[in-house]
């Protein structure tokens, strides 16, 4: 007759002198990858698949530069990508986005203390008090020259329903688009596609007429990241799936401007097409990555926005005349 033997009990615990490796680019994350190449530690962001195992972005880099092979992003990096961009707008801490938003907050409580603005959800403030604050009529820069306007007006707000909606937005979408491009080319994208929205508002608005709010910027942000994630579409699955969200939201969003009353269109779409087309600079020749510091390509796109909107303002100025606008002068 056999006997079983007895199951031993074994322990299992790691050993003592163990070290704990941290990814080389995220302090704070552990790993028990290192580099192929060189050793260093890499978490799951930073591995790119190799021939054999993964390497880091450098020596991946440093071996496309030498192979002339082509840039490739993992299914992970993709999702970290968007994901970051959603949540962090591009990094831990501050970010231009939130300074946005402060700097438009704060604004409009001056506002309200002056009687520019108007906390009411049916009434608006003084008209004079916003016109001497810094909102934007054509004959403002077509006859008085003050340029200025078409900066400022890009900070102020009729009412609380007006800047909450204008922040809701710059707040959600700002925070994708600045992951994409970084704090200072996001900044820029925002200011131009603000300029440029001033630009049709001098062309197209009604001479007296006055307007304000950070919609033209805003609507430059839905461009950029649309035209982003079209360009990327066929490339990662998130781009894809978020073109659908942001063309749809984009189009009900030009529907309302030209459906409701009081709105601006010509700051909306002046906006649109500048935040758009100044993306399309930045990721000219089908840059995947349009983030980062500024190339020497797109240091010529940023001058040739900004060139173009000043000689538009200049053309419109230089064209401008009272008779063209009053017959009887």
């Amino acid at each position: 007759m056999s006997t079983t033997p007895p199951i031993e009990d074994f322990e299992v615990h790691m050993p003592d002198d163990l070290d704990v490796e941290h990814c080389y680019r995220h302090p704070d994350r552990e790993t028990g990858v290192r580099c192929a190449n060189c050793g260093r530690p890499i978490c799951h962001e930073c591995m790119v698949p190799a021939a054999v195992g993964f390497r880091c972005p450098e020596c991946m880099a440093e071996q496309r530069r030498a192979s002339g092979r082509p840039h490739v992003v993992s299914r992970q990096q993709t999702r970290s990508r968007w994901q970051r961009s959603a949540t962090t707008g591009g990094g831990s801490g501050w970010s231009v986005t939130k300074a946005l938003v402060a700097i438009n907050v704060a604004v409009f409580l001056i506002e309200i203390v002056t009687g520019a603005g108007s906390l009411s959800l049916t009434g608006a403030g003084s008209g004079v008090e916003l016109h001497r604050m810094g909102s934007l009529a054509p004959y403002d820069v077509l006859v008085s020259h003050q340029y200025w306007r078409m900066v400022t007006v890009m900070f102020l707000h009729l009412d609380i329903i007006h800047i909450g909606f204008n922040m809701y937005a710059l707040w959600i979408l700002g925070q994708y688009v600045e992951g994409i491009l970084g704090h200072v080319k996001f900044l820029v994208l925002y200011l131009i596609s603000g300029l440029a929205g001033s630009v049709l508002i001098v062309y197209a608005a009604p001479m007296f007429g006055q307007t304000v709010g950070a919609s033209g910027a805003i609507f430059g942000i839905f461009g950029a990241l649309a035209l982003y994630a079209f360009i990327n579409r066929n490339r990662d699955f998130a781009s894809r799936a978020i073109l659908g969200q942001i063309v749809f939201l984009l189009i009900l969003n030009l529907v309302l401007t030209f459906g409701l009353g009081g709105i601006s269109w010509q700051g909306h779409v002046g906006g649109l097409v500048g935040g758009t087309a100044l993306m399309g600079g930045y990721m000219l020749l089908g840059r995947k990555h349009p983030g980062g510091r500024f190339t020497n390509g797109d240091i010529v796109v940023t001058v040739a926005a900004l060139a173009l909107i000043a000689a538009l303002t200049f053309w419109r100025v230089q064209t401008f005349t009272l008779a063209s606008f009053i017959p009887w002068l």
